[in-house]
């Protein structure tokens, strides 16, 4: 694979949070936060748990229009409040028994900007174009999510 095709199937999203960067890492560390605003509108998360250390696991379970869903991964790198690297999959049949899909990894870097913080979040490779769209659309309707949880929380 060249390193062009691998670029096209990997996601880049950045965007600033008027919120300090340690205030951003929680709501991405502690999972009664990241149940909050994690997936985009019209879907949720009804169960998170985060083992938030390198080789710690994290899975999470929630409902969308086309029935539950199931998330899992690892976290491969852990450097509070700047940087988490982890693994993510898609679960079959919307539990955490379920066969693991196709295993992405998930980048997201915090940095301070006066008393916001910028991330810039790198996903992929994906296996296709519509996993790629899918996951922009998702990862962006979380953002917005995101945003408004910290505004309703100031």
């Amino acid at each position: 694979m060249r390193a062009t095709d691998l670029d096209a199937r990997t996601l880049r999203v950045v965007r600033v949070f008027d919120a300090p960067r340690e205030r951003v890492f929680a709501a991405w560390t502690e999972a009664e936060q990241f149940m909050q605003w994690m997936c985009p509108p019209d879907v949720g998360l009804d169960q998170c748990e985060l083992d938030l250390r390198a080789g710690g696991a994290w899975r999470a379970q929630g409902y969308q229009a086309a029935g539950r869903f199931a998330l899992s991964g690892v976290y491969i790198e852990v450097k509070r409040p700047e940087l988490l690297v982890f693994t993510w999959a898609h679960l079959s049949g919307g539990t955490y028994d379920g066969a693991r899909g196709h295993e992405t990894t998930v980048r997201v870097e915090f940095r301070a900007v006066g008393n916001k913080t910028e991330i810039t979040l790198t996903h992929g490779p994906f296996p296709d174009a519509p996993s790629f769209e899918d996951h922009n659309k998702g990862w962006n309707g979380s953002f917005d999510k995101l945003t408004t949880y910290f505004r309703r929380a100031s």
